[in-house]
């Protein structure tokens, strides 16, 4: 078990050096309008947090409804995520251009 911990008015492990943003600030984007803003958090999350920690930030249907929109870091998390969605029943969507899919964002 890790010895990382998620503490409020803290900036998480998982956010990069460049970012200032605290817990209760990933939360308040997550819930924003900004679809660029919540990628963005929702993209760290998925690449860089310890799997226990991502669930108390996203749902499994967060992940599935913007799955082609988040910034994979690499093919091979991008498909695992893909895979153990759709083991466990919220499979993305088809889509035919990944590429395209991340310019709406």
């Amino acid at each position: 078990m890790s010895e990382r911990k998620i503490v409020p008015g803290v900036k998480p492990y998982f956010i990069w050096w460049d970012q200032d943003i605290t817990v209760e600030g990933i939360y308040k984007a997550l819930g924003s309008d900004n679809l660029y803003r919540r990628i963005t958090y929702m993209s760290y999350i998925l690449n860089d947090a310890e799997f226990e920690d991502i669930w108390k930030f996203l749902t499994l249907k967060d992940v599935q409804e913007n799955f082609w929109q988040i910034r994979w870091r690499t093919d091979a998390t991008r498909d695992y995520w893909r895979q153990l969605l759709t083991f466990l029943g919220y499979p993305p969507n088809d889509c035919s251009d990944p590429r395209a899919a991340r310019l709406l964002v």
